[in-house]
């Protein structure tokens, strides 16, 4: 929109009427004299005073409204539901006008009138009651005669709504009217600018906004509902509420619902079911009294319990809500209130109200008679009498009726009404006491009260102020607001069945701004159980060791408590994000704070350690003795082949020590603000003024929305006849085209200005040529709101036109009549406005809709600063509404000029779009848009842009690194291709080899007296059972299966019995043959023979493979995925199932091993020469050692390392057998063959004898 001079430019869109005006021809009809367009019927109460005061207020809560047909005269609106409270509001005014009559100090010599109507709480009737006073109700005047005097009314006091309020303020401002609302709070209304001839003596909403506020703040309500009146009133709380309550961060709105107007059940029940859908237990409402009598019958309706209701101001102190039908729902309510006040005289006052004889001056006191009474003044309303109606007779007695319209107990509103009437009193008071002289109008001078203006009267009433009777003391401020305060209500539920509306406390603005609350809680009611004050939270604190992640399209106090993962902790309630915990550090099982790491190593306390501490000093200790026996026989040589320590290499302490192993002594080793984007809208996309080369490196590139631009042919030459006497020579009719002339010209039109030709300035001839200047008027390249006036205009015209076509007795009013020129009435002319349907000569198509609207259309427009450093701003594109209702947006991206160094738009984002990987976290205090962009923790993943939260992998896969995918956990088990189970399965084939060599040795050498002598049967059922030993352990490597896990510890039970049995058997056998040998000893032998041998072997081992049976059968061995070692490993490894039988099958085992050393240890030195029973003794030394050890290393080994250690041990334990059974006799068999003789071993025992 293109900047002229405020004269240009008016005369610019005046030329647009003129131009289009003069398209077609069309005489005007000139009355006589000038009338009301209509004469309106109020609700109203009048008494005659030398001033009179208007007020307007809700005498009737509802209205019907007539039909508009545009084709006949509207009927009147019907008020309906009398409001006695409303009706004492009124009667409050009138009470106040008459203590001041009365009062001798207070504008004495002079009487104020009143003229009160009812505005039925409809605008429409409203703002023709607030026109009827501020214009006066004369049907006719004469415009020859001079008007003069006062205006009708001084001031007027209300509406009581705040649309009701700015609707009038608009208007009535103009004329500087003053209007004192008792209850219209809209923050709008303190735009002294748009109402400057506003005043109120209640509170606005942004105060009462900030209180409704400080009372969820103080209760801890951070998630509640809020309903509100759709109109200014509810619509600026809504506004102001969301932002306040968003800026604060103190909670959310659960749901906002408008209140619809009048009759609309279907809304009610929709907006109803969505308060019992929600979580939220408190609910704010923001509404007219009539709003609520609606809502709460579709409460009781649908049986909503259950909640805390918050009452704005409006409704707070409404006595038809206050019922036992509706206590069961709205009990405990808790609700803002005007501050209350006590009005002496007031009660007795309304006693004296009487019908009187006038039926037209104070018809709203008859229908309060008749509301009370259930009575009819006649002429009775047709079948009244009939059935059974009674006739008012203006004698029934008021304090013999039960009636809330003289309940005086809490004057609130009618409090507020009586300082509205003082102020203005008081402002015409402080008006008459101007001394003339020393006034404070041009001249010194003082209003006069015949002939005052309403903006005299404004000038006292800014400077009002007074105390009242009740001790409040009344001013305004430079918004004409009073003093904010308020009383805080509970509505009590008693248990008689009784109602009492009781104070508990009271918020005013603090002396250093904000607000000061003060809450009485022990008075509170609850309309709960528990009696205590509900708790209405979408989602409950997260404690610490946890983390706020926000639910989807939900609002940010709705969130999930996540825990933080491993290695992470929050201490704060409601933290937006886990910390890492230090490097030595990890956080506590409740992720509240960080501990120490465990430390781990081989511990004296831990029975391993306790275990190997053990076996150490029992070591040392039986070394000790050794060494003892070894000095006393020093003379002997010891080879060691294992003993590493470098202590033994002291020959002074060892001198016949020797090893084949090394010692451990070889082991050791003004703002330039630049790079912005600009959208402009339509009020400054095309302004010259900013178009400008100072402006352009900040500005060029901007786009825009533009009204839609249009052509009208002929603009340009007509604007070119323009002349300062165009039309008529009367300079008062064409005032505007003289001053655009002087404007543009520079000059002044005689009779010029005083000075102007002394200070060189040049007189207007009339004689100027407008083509010879450069002037804004003639530039018609880009007509748009001239396109818009230029529609306007034609549309207007072509309504017209389609009216005087009419043909008689065809038309569309009342009887097929048309309407007439001389006779118009404009609801005529609006029927043919709404039915306008035409097409300009630029191609538009102009029609209205139903409400009121054209096609909606804008032009994108763009700023480009050219390279010769002039602008332009070009169209780009377009954007409108299809038939559809949907909006389509056509760009052409090639043509936009940006400006930026990449010639490309630019990303204007608060925070970049997380990527997969990473969740959205936001930022506490500022806009949704902006986040943190946290990683997700180990073991969730998010694979979408902007996630709001991760989500956890299936059971058996992790995060990848970049945590936007799962992949497979990966799996850890004793296997046959890692170098430990190489090795084991190496060592384990490597026995079986020995087993098989010495089995083959044996074999070969089975005639010699080395194999036969010591029980050659038993020694290869030994070697077959060592090969099994060997051979079981590779159970053990692998992926556990079931068949693996039931197999390995069966086949090790087995094959160790086995060959624990044997070696058992055969020390028996030694013991019976040295118990044979001796006389009388040959019985022992016939217990031992091979069968017997071969039975206890077989006995032995069957009961092994009973306990493997029964422990199978009942809880059998099973693999397992254990993933407590690492969260992304999968250990596959063996259940053992049943540790008592994993116990006895170990336990058995032992008993075995043990009873056979015990044995062996009683056999050694019986006198063979090769006695078996010194190799069986230290055979089972190693065995008993291993297995031992063993059992704490099997416990403390995770994972696959128990089964490494398991497998260790059995094929430690089998080569020690191996070796220490079977290497003395195949080193005699193959390498002593001289010693493998019966001769030699008989030599050899005769010796020993």
């Amino acid at each position: 929109m293109g900047v002229f001079p405020q004269s240009s430019l008016s005369l610019y869109n005046c030329s647009i009427l003129l131009y289009s005006f003069a398209n077609f021809s069309l005489l005007s009809p000139v009355f006589a004299s000038c009338k009301l367009r209509r004469q309106f019927h109020f609700n109203s109460m009048h008494k005659p005073g030398d001033v009179v005061l208007g007020g307007l207020f809700e005498v009737h809560y509802t209205s019907v409204f007539p039909e508009l047909t545009f084709t006949s005269e509207p009927n009147k609106h019907i008020c309906q539901g009398f409001d006695p409270p409303g009706f004492r509001h009124a009667m409050t005014m009138a009470f106040a006008i008459e203590e001041i009559n009365k009062d001798p100090n207070l504008l004495p010599n002079v009487t104020l009138g009143y003229s009160l109507h009812d505005n039925c709480a409809t605008l429409v009737i409203g703002f023709s009651a607030a026109l009827s006073l501020a214009s006066g109700q004369e049907e006719q005047f004469l415009p020859q005669k001079t008007c003069l005097g006062s205006p009708p009314v001084l001031g007027i006091v209300g509406d009581s709504f705040s649309t009701f309020s700015i609707a009038t303020s608009d208007v009535l401002g103009l004329f500087r009217l003053p209007i004192v609302s008792y209850f219209a709070t809209c923050s709008c209304l303190t735009d002294r600018q748009r109402f400057p001839s506003f005043f109120r003596t209640i509170p606005n909403d942004a105060f009462q906004v900030h209180a409704m506020i400080q009372v969820l703040k103080h209760f801890g309500w951070m998630w509640a509902g809020l309903l509100v009146s759709d109109d200014d009133y509810g619509l600026h709380v809504a506004q102001s509420f969301q932002s306040v309550l968003t800026q604060s961060g103190l909670g959310c709105l659960a749901y906002l619902e408008i209140l619809p107007w009048g009759e609309n059940p279907l809304e009610l029940t929709r907006i109803v079911e969505v308060i019992k859908k929600s979580t939220a237990r408190v609910l704010i409402v923001f509404a007219h009294q009539i709003h609520m009598i609606q809502l709460v019958e579709e409460v009781v309706k649908q049986n909503v319990i259950g909640l805390q209701w918050l009452a704005s101001e409006a409704w707070t102190t409404a006595a038809v809500l206050q019922t036992p039908r509706l206590m069961p729902y709205l009990g405990g309510t808790l609700g803002i209130a005007i501050r209350r006040g006590e009005i002496p005289g007031l009660k007795d006052f309304l006693l004296k109200t009487h019908p009187g004889g006038n039926n037209n001056e104070n018809s709203m006191v008859r229908q309060f008679w008749e509301y009370t009474f259930q009575c009819r003044f006649a002429p009775p309303p047709a079948t009244w009498v009939e059935s059974g109606g009674a006739l008012c007779t203006g004698e029934e007695l008021l304090e013999t009726g039960e009636t809330e319209f003289l309940d005086v107990s809490n004057l609130r509103p009618e409090y507020n009404i009586y300082k509205a009437v003082y102020a203005l009193a008081h402002a015409l008071n402080n008006m008459l006491q101007c001394e003339p002289g020393r006034g404070p109008f041009s001249g010194g001078s003082c209003a006069n009260i015949q002939t005052f203006q309403s903006w005299q009267i404004l000038y006292y009433l800014k400077k009002v102020n007074f105390t009242t009777p009740f001790g409040d003391q009344v001013s305004f401020d430079k918004n004409g607001d009073a003093l904010p305060i308020y009383d805080i209500l509970n509505w009590h539920w008693l248990p008689d069945g009784g109602i009492k509306i009781q104070n508990v406390g009271v918020v005013k603005k603090a002396t250093f701004g904000g607000e000061e609350m003060r809450i009485e809680e022990h008075k509170i009611f609850w309309n709960f159980d528990n009696n205590q004050p509900p708790r209405s939270v979408c989602s409950e604190s997260c404690p610490p060791g946890t983390r706020m992640t926000r639910k989807k399209e939900q609002p940010v106090c709705c969130f999930d408590c996540v825990p933080c993962s491993e290695g992470k902790f929050s201490n704060k309630t409601d933290s937006v994000a886990c910390i890492s915990c230090p490097e030595d550090f990890w956080s506590s099982p409740h992720h509240d704070n960080c501990i120490p790491k465990k430390t781990e190593f081989l511990s004296y306390q831990e029975p391993l350690g306790v275990c190997l501490t053990t076996a150490s000093l029992l070591g040392t200790f039986v070394c000790t003795i050794v060494s003892g026996i070894f000095t006393y026989h020093r003379s002997t040589p010891i080879v060691s082949y294992f003993a590493t320590c470098s202590c033994l290499s002291d020959r002074r302490r060892f001198p016949s020590f020797f090893r084949t192993i090394p010692s451990d002594a070889f082991q050791v080793v003004k703002q330039n603000l630049t790079g912005l984007q600009w959208i402009a809208s339509e009020a400054w996309t095309l302004v010259d003024g900013l178009q400008t080369p100072t402006f352009m490196p900040f500005l060029r590139g901007t786009l825009g929305i533009a009204i839609r631009r249009g052509e009208i042919a002929g603009l340009q030459n007509f604007l070119l006849k323009i002349h300062p006497e165009q039309n008529n020579k009367n300079n008062d009719e064409n005032n505007m085209i003289k001053l655009f002339w002087e404007h543009i010209f520079n000059c002044k039109f005689s009779p010029p200005p005083a000075g102007w030709v002394e200070a060189g300035g040049a007189q207007c001839t009339g004689q100027e040529d407008l083509e010879n200047v450069t002037t804004d008027l003639l530039d018609v390249s880009e007509l748009r709101p001239e396109y818009n006036i230029y529609k306007a205009v034609y549309a207007l015209a072509h309504a017209l036109n389609d009216m005087l076509r009419c043909v008689p007795g065809r038309g569309p009013f009342s009887g097929k009549s048309c309407a007439n020129l001389q006779t118009l009435e404009l609801g005529q002319l609006m029927y043919y406005l709404e039915k306008v349907n035409f097409t300009t000569s630029f191609g538009d198509q102009v029609s209205f809709d139903e409400n009121g609207d054209a096609l909606p259309i804008y032009d994108v427009m763009n700023w480009l600063w050219l390279p010769d450093g002039k602008t332009k701003v070009q169209s780009v594109g377009d954007v409108k509404r299809l038939d559809s209702n949907d909006e389509k947006l056509t760009l052409d991206e090639t043509r936009i000029f940006w400006n930026f160094e990449s010639k490309q738009p630019p990303r204007s984002v608060c925070s970049e779009s997380c990527p997969s990987g990473t969740h959205v976290v936001r930022r506490r205090g500022e806009p949704l848009c902006c986040f943190y962009c946290v990683s997700c923790s180990e073991g969730k993943f998010s694979n979408e842009t902007d996630s709001l939260e991760c989500f956890s992998c299936p059971e058996d896969f992790w995060s990848c690194p970049q945590r936007d995918h799962c992949i497979p956990k990966k799996t850890e088990f004793l296997s046959f291709q890692e170098p430990l189970g190489i090795c084991l399965t190496t060592t384990s084939l490597l026995g079986t080899f020995i087993c098989a060599v010495v089995l083959g040795i044996f074999t070969y050498h089975y005639s010699t007296p080395m194999v036969r002598a010591n029980n050659s049967e038993l020694s290869f059922l030994l070697l077959l059972s060592l090969k099994l030993c060997f051979l079981c352990s590779l159970l053990f490597i692998g992926q556990p299966r079931l068949w693996t896990c039931q197999l390995r510890h069966a086949a090790f039970g087995l094959s160790f019995v086995l060959c624990v049995s044997c070696i058992l058997v055969k020390t028996m056998v030694v013991l019976a043959v040295f118990k044979a040998s001796k006389p009388g000893g040959g019985a022992h032998l016939k217990w031992f023979g091979a069968v017997q041998q071969r039975g206890t072997v077989f006995a032995l081992t069957c009961i092994q493979a009973a306990i493997c049976a029964v422990w199978i059968l009942t809880d059998s061995p099973v693999p397992h995925k254990n993933t407590q070692y690492h969260n992304d490993i999968i250990v596959y490894e063996c259940l053992v199932g049943s540790i008592i039988g994993f116990s006895a099958l170990l336990g058995y085992i032992g008993i075995l091993a043990i009873f056979s050393f015990m044995l062996a240890f009683l056999a050694r030195n019986l006198p063979d020469n090769f006695n078996e029973a010194k190799l069986i003794t230290f055979s089972m030394l190693v065995f008993c050692a291993v297995w031992i050890a063993f059992v704490p290393a099997y416990i403390n080994s995770p994972g696959k390392y128990a089964d490494a250690v398991e497998v260790f041990a059995i094929l430690a334990s089998s080569f020690g057998l191996l070796f220490a059974l079977f290497g003395p006799k195949c080193y005699i068999i193959l390498l002593k063959p001289e010693r493998n003789t019966k001769k030699a071993i008989m030599v050899s025992a005769s010796k020993k004898s």
